[in-house]
């Protein structure tokens, strides 16, 4: 195993530690300064989230921008410090931490007996979202990128796992999927990341085409399972908001709502109108518009 992994893992393990000894104020103001450091140095990832606010709401001029890219970094530091600070969290002071809402839309799917898709995003902090997720009726599955580092990667599952929860590799994760949806589970999955052309469909993300996984539509069309879109909201002092929305079901939907991309497109329209909701809660550093429709120049 390399050093460096080591050494990574140490000082996660270390910040953790310390967190735990930590108040809600001091871990907020640790969190911002980090984020702050982070946008001052991040020429790039600045510029990325400067220059897509700007192309999605044309109305803000450039002082505003780089106002809302700022309060996405610090939201995202947040994001970071309090879900390790979860690790110390038992299930009653999670429950106490999160509030609920729309808690029928997903009972209800679960009520079917065919399985239930989460629909996510990079959006609030989606990891504390999960956790809570996971204690309404059965422990969640969630499907994940692995980290480079094998250390911290295993580390990360053992937090996201606190509460039963499991993770689910996204390379090769179907056949895990399907499986899951048989037994009447629950899956969640986030769609809003740039993927490679051959995995895409392209559909509309504030007015651009952006490359989405058709994966969550062909895995609906197989199972029939409802699609329940659900964000975590921060609201200060350590407390959360997770709200479910309506379910998407396909027996609901006209014929011509249920092709892949017109079910992606739906998708991708609730994450938007989330974002358009409270801008500085979503991603805006990543390259979400980065990979272009054929014949569309980069």
């Amino acid at each position: 195993m390399r050093l460096r992994h080591r050494i990574e893992r140490a000082a996660v393990r270390g910040t953790i530690g310390a967190l735990s000894l930590s108040s809600d104020a001091f871990r907020l103001k640790l969190a911002r300064g980090a984020a702050r450091l982070y946008f001052r140095l991040g020429k790039s990832r600045r510029r990325i989230a400067i220059e897509n606010l700007r192309r999605a709401f044309p109305d803000l001029d450039a002082p505003q921008a780089v106002a809302v890219a700022r309060r996405c970094a610090e939201n995202f530091g947040s994001v970071f410090f309090d879900f390790l600070a979860a690790s110390r969290l038992s299930r009653e002071e999670l429950s106490a931490a999160v509030e609920i809402e729309g808690k029928d839309h997903y009972l209800g799917a679960v009520a079917r007996r065919k399985g239930v898709f989460l629909l996510s995003a990079h959006f609030g902090n989606w990891e504390i979202g999960a956790l809570a997720a996971g204690l309404l009726a059965s422990p969640i599955a969630s499907v994940v990128r692995p980290l480079d580092n094998p250390l911290l990667d295993l580390d990360l599952s053992r937090l996201r796992g606190k509460f039963g929860n499991r993770t689910i590799g996204k390379k090769h994760a179907a056949r895990e999927i399907l499986r899951e949806m048989r037994a009447g589970g629950t899956v969640a999955i986030l769609i809003d990341q740039n993927v490679l052309a051959r995995e895409a469909v392209f559909v509309p993300f504030f007015g651009r085409p952006a490359a989405t996984s058709s994966a969550l539509a062909l895995l609906q069309k197989k199972t029939d399972a409802a699609v329940v879109p659900v964000f975590c909201r921060p609201r200060g002092s350590g407390r959360y908001v997770l709200r479910f929305e309506p379910p998407i079901v396909l027996g609901a939907l006209p014929d011509a709502e249920l092709s892949v991309e017109a079910l992606t497109a739906r998708y991708t329209r609730v994450t938007e109108d989330a974002v358009r909701a409270e801008p500085e809660l979503w991603l805006w550093m990543h390259n979400r518009w980065r990979t272009r429709p054929p014949g569309e120049p980069a």
